[in-house]
């Protein structure tokens, strides 16, 4: 071998130990760099740690009374269905157990509140009839009310 190339070889070992020495000398850099950002971190959040949980709790504020809001809007919707489902369910049982206690009342030979009130309107009809005949024309004595004798 050539003495330059045993010059550039020599060189080429000495720049490599030469490196690795600096990249352990950048290791320590790198790692004191990241202990520094660290406690700046930490100093800043301690702060700006309580303007920081200020601000999340007026964020949290805001959030909340949206969110309740909407929430008691879909409540009350919801309510209002339930109320509207109930009234139907409620309608329905009251019609079934008006069927049943007619059923029960017509078996046993009493009339409902529809027979009664017809018998009611016939009955004021006759009253009203035999008011007119009796208040439209006097009666001779002697004559009855038999017809076509006479």
């Amino acid at each position: 071998m050539s003495d330059r190339k045993q010059d550039d070889l020599q060189k080429e070992d000495k720049s490599k130990s030469i490196r690795l020495g600096g990249g352990s000398l950048d290791l320590r850099k790198y790692t004191h760099q990241i202990w520094l950002a660290g406690l700046g971190a930490f100093a800043k959040a301690e702060e700006e740690g309580g303007r920081f949980f200020d601000a999340l709790v007026d964020t949290g504020r805001d959030l909340e009374s949206k969110t309740r809001d909407k929430s008691e809007s879909r409540v009350e919707e919801i309510k209002e269905r339930v109320r509207n489902r109930t009234g139907e369910t409620m309608e329905k049982m009251e019609k079934a157990f008006d069927e049943r206690l007619n059923k029960a009342l017509s078996r046993l030979g009493i009339p409902n509140k529809r027979e009664v009130e017809a018998l009611q309107q016939r009955v004021q009809e006759l009253t009203a009839a035999l008011d007119e005949m009796s208040n439209s024309t006097p009666e001779e004595p002697g004559k009855g009310k038999t017809k076509g004798k006479g």
